[in-house]
């Protein structure tokens, strides 16, 4: 009898642990509440988790994550401090950022940034700790080290606009309308078509269109740029008029001579991530024959018109997207049928909170 009391027994507990779901499951689950804004659903499935697994790091990351989303910001410090004090390497990074979040978002900027630059020492140079380094500083007033770890976070990864978006905010609040006006240019490429990217292309037009007056500092020469020689040659190309056509036309030609003209510049004597990055890639697509589509593509949010032009010149759009990927451009001759340039010139956000 008991032999048979202890089989039934093993059985009962058996069945009992496979009835309840594994700490990766519900984790799963949670993951899927969390994507749909359903934070507190999420929340309680990872406490499940963590009664199944108590040492779960994914389970207490992820509801660290949630109660950032919540805005519980005490409670998203409490569980991802919990990961960063064991060191666990595979949710390390992710657990700095939550914090340094949370504590930025409490206005602990100093905290931030030191925790920020804590994760550096221990997880190296990754692309998101020097893009949220870039932030708090920024949010603190302090350009200059937001340019600094802004250009990082690019030099690691040129495919996340948010980077580029900021770096561009944080140059014009410097002044630095010449570089701004790239960085503005590149973000739109990378992000055509959102409502930042509208935002973003009406402070871009703004950096050509200011009247600048004579003897103003952001006429003098700055990193090899001959910012009056730039600024002259945007004044011929203004027409007056306001209306949209006028305007497109503007931006297109502005930008074609400024693209022009900072080649012109270039030398072997220049560095930074102007001369080696900005003005060569500008200058390829300038030579690549797809320019007109290019700025009809960077202009779509703000331009009606640029959107329209998008959707009816397919044969136009296919070339420059394939040229685009893989730097392959139609024959000449083919060109030819498609252009009439006489000229030879030729894709996360706290950025928007921060503005």
């Amino acid at each position: 009898m008991r032999k048979v009391l202890t089989i039934l027994f093993f059985l009962f507990t058996t069945l009992t642990i496979y009835a309840q779901p594994s700490s990766e499951k519900l984790i799963k689950q949670g993951v899927t509440l969390h994507d749909r804004g359903k934070y507190k659903d999420a929340i309680t499935l990872y406490e499940e988790a963590l009664k199944v697994n108590p040492s779960s790091m994914s389970a207490m990351y992820e509801m660290s994550l949630s109660y950032l989303h919540l805005k519980d910001y005490d409670k998203a410090i409490r569980y991802s401090e919990r990961i960063i004090s064991s060191n666990f390497q595979a949710l390390l990074m992710d657990a700095y950022i939550v914090k340094s979040t949370a504590l930025a978002s409490q206005r602990k900027m100093p905290d931030a940034i030191r925790l920020l630059n804590e994760a550096l020492d221990k997880c190296g140079g990754q692309y998101l700790l020097h893009f949220n380094l870039g932030l708090c500083y920024f949010n603190n007033k302090d350009n200059k080290m937001a340019i600094q770890h802004l250009r990082k976070a690019i030099e690691i990864d040129a495919t996340h606009s948010s980077a580029f978006l900021l770096y561009a905010y944080a140059l014009n609040d410097m002044e630095r309308w010449v570089q701004s006006f790239y960085a503005f240019h590149f973000f739109l490429l990378l992000e055509p078509n959102t409502e930042r990217a509208k935002e973003a292309f009406g402070e871009m037009f703004d950096l050509i269109n200011t009247k600048v007056d004579a003897g103003s500092e952001k006429l003098n020469p700055e990193e090899g740029v001959d910012r009056k020689r730039i600024y002259d040659l945007i004044q011929t190309k203004k027409t007056g008029a306001t209306d949209d056509i006028s305007k497109y036309t503007f931006f297109e030609e502005a930008s074609k001579a400024i693209f022009h003209t900072m080649s012109q510049m270039e030398n072997d004597s220049l560095n930074g991530l102007l001369w080696y990055f900005f003005v060569p890639t500008y200058e390829e697509i300038l030579g690549s024959g797809h320019f007109e589509t290019y700025c009809r593509y960077v202009s779509v949010s703000y331009f009606p018109a640029s959107l329209s032009w998008w959707e009816n010149n397919k044969t136009q759009v296919d070339h420059f997207i394939e040229w685009f990927e893989h730097g392959q451009s139609p024959s000449l001759e083919e060109e030819d049928a498609y252009w009439d340039d006489e000229s030879e010139l030729g894709t996360e956000e706290d950025v928007d909170s921060a503005q």
